[in-house]
């Protein structure tokens, strides 16, 4: 028998900054060549994104080059809509619920001034056991608290804040709906990657931070990642 199950896995979207596909290409070998992880899930591409005329066929062309799996395109129109179907893409309208990430520059670690935290809708998401490798937790429209260690190859997400207070060795993403005032608290720093509505450290430039194997706090502040240590409590 067949079945139709939903599920909760987010795409990503991919803003384009540039209708030239010589940029694209420039961003993906040195932005998302450093958190291959990115790589795994499936992408949108924000035809709307940019006003002026946007080749479908170059741009999904450098996308797979970089092996990057297209699940289609949204605020396509005209002549765009036409190419995008008969290459067989998805065609979205909008993108309300999915993660965006944006094309911008690998965050740089910065003097922190975190932003205000936003309040989440729906509490918080509690798990106490471990998250082994492999396995993926996301918290829809919550904060997302571990209670336990996060695996290396785990990875866990949430709409709102995320708080490990085990040691973070997989990949942690919070806001992953394009929330800038999320936050990441992790008790001890070993983590591949941690991003923040799509902005993100990978693990070359995690590991050279001071808070390395250390408590961490990371929040966004002008597209750019800020890194703290947690006070002891």
């Amino acid at each position: 028998m067949f079945a139709l199950n939903a599920t909760d896995y987010p795409l990503l979207i991919l803003t384009l900054g540039s209708n030239d596909p010589v940029k694209l290409d420039q961003w993906f070998a040195s932005s998302v060549t450093q958190a291959p992880d990115m790589l795994s899930r499936p992408w949108i591409i924000d035809l709307g994104s940019f006003p002026g005329h946007v080749d479908i066929g170059e741009m999904v062309r450098v996308c797979r080059k970089f092996g990057v799996t297209l699940a289609g395109v949204m605020g396509a129109g005209g002549g765009a809509l036409s190419q995008a179907s008969a290459m067989g893409l998805a065609c979205l309208p909008n993108a309300d619920h999915l993660a965006v990430l944006p094309v911008v520059q690998p965050a740089a670690e910065a003097p922190p001034s975190p932003a205000p935290v936003a309040p989440t809708a729906d509490g918080a998401r509690v798990v106490a056991s471990p998250v082994r490798s492999g396995q993926q937790v996301w918290a829809q429209h919550q904060d997302l608290v571990l209670l336990g260690t996060v695996s290396a190859a785990a990875e866990v997400m949430a709409d709102g804040n995320v708080h490990c207070y085990g040691t973070l060795r997989g990949r942690v993403a919070a806001g992953v709906s394009g929330n800038e005032n999320a936050r990441v608290f992790v008790r001890k720093l070993e983590a591949q990657v941690v991003s923040i509505a799509g902005v993100y450290m990978a693990e070359e430039e995690l590991a050279a931070l001071p808070q390395w194997g250390q408590s961490a706090m990371f929040s966004l502040v002008d597209h750019r990642l800020q890194v703290a240590a947690l006070p002891d409590s």
